[in-house]
């Protein structure tokens, strides 16, 4: 059956796609990006196996004042959402300040955090800072999900996170998922747990090369990145599921699975400002000099935007990899995820 859904989104990403190209030739800048993420801070309290944020350390995050300087840089932008991951935003004592300050200036606002100090004072707090979207981790039921976050706490702690956001009627409460080899035979038993606990909107990814992750390979097989797929196709209709963009096309399952299409927005609609000020794509982009565009201690996100992320408005990836060179599914796939490049498991072609 034709998706008209995912038929339209896939008619408006092109249109956009070459709007965005256009509109540089014409006016000599680019649209601003829709979406900023803030990688806030590299400290946790938990110490997941699959963590791709746990590389690098900093002794100088960017303050109060120092983000809310570059707040009022995004929204001058144009920016339409603005978001903290990291590490534990929690642990930032000024986040829900600094939420309430991005709703002021009318921005759409979210955190993506492991749940384990959202209590219902915290969700009390950021419903009224004016947050629209958290998303909280959950990888298993409880055994599967304290051994992956490596606390006997972590699983009780998400779950009553889920339910205080949906108790202060936060309007987007997202779970999100992880599969990787410790929970690959546990997802069909946590699906049937998050519908008990009233989850609606469940974020699925795939494990990637970074963090801890780049020595301890968690990533499950083909075979078994085949019936993740049919799983979720399967369970579409008891969740919206979102897959996330490190795998940004799933060949011709791609419809069948998304609601919507999408692609790698890098440089094109979204870039991630990290916790010292380095400007890269997004946060899962180790902090390195191959994928830094600047810092905005030393520049305006403006120019940073106008003139960093080169390779990905380019298309380098149809020039210099000879596999996407020769590929029919280019205009759909764009080379695939630059963090997923880094071991080589970038393309669904190998995989489906």
């Amino acid at each position: 059956m034709l998706n008209l859904e995912y038929t339209y989104s896939s008619l408006r990403l092109a249109t956009y796609l070459k709007s965005f190209a256009q509109h540089y030739r014409k006016h000599n800048y680019y649209y601003p990006p829709s979406y900023v993420l803030w990688d806030c801070t590299r400290r946790c309290n938990l110490a997941c196996r699959h963590c791709g944020a746990s590389k690098e350390s900093y002794a100088d995050e960017l303050s109060e004042s120092e983000v809310k300087a570059l707040v009022d840089q995004i929204a001058k932008m144009g920016c339409r959402f603005f978001a903290a991951t990291g590490g534990e935003p929690l642990l930032r004592e000024d986040m829900v300040r600094i939420m309430a300050y991005a709703s002021e200036q009318g921005m759409g606002t979210g955190i993506a955090t492991n749940g384990y100090l959202l209590d219902e004072k915290k969700a009390a707090e950021l419903k009224q800072s004016g947050i629209k979207s958290i998303q909280i981790s959950l990888d298993g039921t409880e055994e599967i999900h304290n051994f992956i976050r490596r606390n006997e706490q972590s699983y009780q702690n998400a779950i009553a996170a889920i339910r205080h956001c949906h108790n202060v009627g936060i309007y987007m409460v997202t779970t999100a998922t992880v599969i990787s080899k410790y929970n690959y035979d546990n997802i069909p038993i946590l699906a049937d747990r998050l519908a008990e606990v009233g989850v609606k909107h469940w974020k699925v990814m795939f494990a990637m090369p970074i963090g801890r992750a780049e020595t301890d390979d968690c990533a499950i097989s083909k075979t078994q990145m085949k019936q993740m797929l049919d799983f979720i196709k399967v369970n579409r209709k008891r969740f919206h599921i979102i897959v996330g963009e490190n795998l940004p096309w799933l060949g011709k399952a791609d419809s069948k699975i998304r609601q919507e299409c999408t692609f790698c927005p890098v440089g094109i609609t979204t870039c991630c400002i990290g916790v010292n000020g380095n400007i890269r794509g997004c946060p899962e982009m180790p902090d390195t000099d191959e994928f830094l565009e600047g810092n905005i201690r030393d520049q305006n996100l403006w120019e940073i935007w106008q003139k960093g992320f080169r390779k990905y408005r380019s298309a380098e990836l149809r020039q210099t990899d000879t596999k996407c060179k020769s590929c029919s599914a280019w205009s759909k796939c764009r080379g695939g995820c630059w963090v997923m490049r880094l071991n080589g498991t970038h393309c669904i072609k190998d995989y489906i």
